[in-house]
């Protein structure tokens, strides 16, 4: 299929347009396949250091890291990757909480805490051993054409590819879905997401901590070398505030909203933050295009599970691909691309409703509400079985997603 294909005028059999995790995600996991993947990037992110690290991180779940080392990426990445071993949550400065072990589910570690820059460093690396992926950076597309077999790729600098699918993992504010006709529902939850590094006195062991607050969760998450990684998510106005904060006033309102869980917050790093925003495409696929990761969907960050969705969906679409390879099928076809998009619908939209969920109870101010939290917590906390149940679901353990292509 893949020789008749490019013999018919084909240039490469996947297109794919983003280079950022996903993408090179769904790169990698073609590996081998016997395609001729060409990705296609504008231009390399710039990192936004803080104290030295890149202030964008994520936190890859257990069975997306089972993920990445079945597409050969984890062993250019373990070294970068923090455990994290437990998770701890709070409701504001309400006592009690949630705690989550990875120990419970017999793991461990829940998933690891990594800087987006290393992963891609690590997904490069990755690409490098395989002759049949062309990586063309920086390289800008100038127009997209639809033919009943193919998709006519032009770009800026007069180069014309060919292909049978093209895949969008530019992102959130996706131009290729743009391209296809492909409108979105949007969520403007009113909030920014403020992330930096910081140094605090006593080493976090491991432990992911998140408190709720009436503005947003504020997380602390376990990186390398005993720093920790902030997200804080707080409406417009707080936001802006503490954006404008000098660095001392900063530490100053991190420290009485974290509390001295590990100590003080001795040292915090440069500050960036961005809009939180949801978004779902109205199709995930159409004839010849498909769509991953936030050029599909983009879900609240409270959970940090939006790249390991993006993960799972360059996992069963590269699937997919090669099992409409091996069965001689056209895997541009829409009857192919619909099988990639009913595998995947539930997993997101579950997640997807678990956030907003999330966010509604957290963040509404409604009598009773405050107790209601408390007592789910502790129903949840002391339930065993199910713990163990949403444990499993969270961390990637005990979803239908291959772990590497077969």
């Amino acid at each position: 299929m893949s020789q008749v294909y490019r013999q018919g005028g084909m240039d490469a059999d996947v297109i794919i347009v983003g280079g950022g995790m996903v993408g090179l995600a769904l790169a990698c996991a073609l590996k081998g396949s016997g395609l001729h993947i060409v990705v296609i990037e504008r231009a390399e992110a710039q990192v936004c250091y803080s104290l030295g690290r890149d202030c964008r991180v994520s936190a890859i779940v257990r069975g997306n890291q089972q993920i990445l080392a079945g597409i050969g990426v984890w062993r250019y990445l373990e070294a970068d990757a923090e455990p994290i071993r437990a998770m701890r949550v709070w409701d504001n400065q309400e006592p009690g909480g949630i705690r989550f072990d990875a120990a419970e589910i017999d793991e461990a570690a829940m998933g690891y805490l990594i800087e987006n820059s290393c992963t891609q460093a690590a997904m490069h690396r990755a690409m490098l051993e395989s002759d049949d992926i062309e990586y063309l950076c920086p390289a800008e597309i100038a127009a997209l054409e639809w033919f009943d077999e193919r998709v006519q790729v032009s770009l800026s600098d007069g180069r014309v590819l060919n292909t049978p699918l093209l895949v969008g993992a530019d992102g959130g504010r996706s131009w290729v879905r743009e391209q296809a006709g492909i409108a979105c529902c949007e969520r403007d939850y009113g909030q920014h997401g403020i992330v930096a590094t910081v140094r605090p006195e006593r080493g976090h062991g491991g432990a992911a901590y998140q408190r709720f607050l009436p503005t947003g969760p504020l997380a602390v998450l376990p990186m390398t070398e005993g720093l920790c990684s902030i997200v804080w998510s707080a409406e417009n106005d707080e936001a802006g505030r503490l954006m404008a904060m000098s660095d001392g006033e900063f530490l100053a309102a991190m420290n009485a909203t974290f509390g001295p869980v590990l100590g003080r917050v001795a040292e915090a790093g440069e500050r960036a933050a961005f809009p939180l925003v949801g978004r779902l495409a109205h199709h995930v696929v159409r004839e010849r295009v498909a769509l991953v990761g936030d050029a599909a969907h983009c879900i609240h960050p409270l959970a940090g599970l939006g790249v390991n969705l993006g993960l799972r969906d360059a996992m069963v679409l590269a699937q997919e691909i090669c099992d409409a390879r091996r069965f001689d099928e056209d895997w541009g076809e829409l009857a192919v691309l619909n099988r990639y998009m009913k595998q995947r619908m539930p997993d997101v939209l579950s997640v997807m409703a678990s956030m907003e969920g999330f966010h509604q109870l957290f963040t509404r101010d409604l009598p009773g509400l405050k107790g209601l939290r408390g007592l789910g917590m502790r129903l949840v906390g002391n339930s065993g079985s199910i713990k163990k149940l949403l444990m499993r679901n969270s961390t990637g353990l005990s979803l239908p997603v291959p772990k590497q292509i077969s």
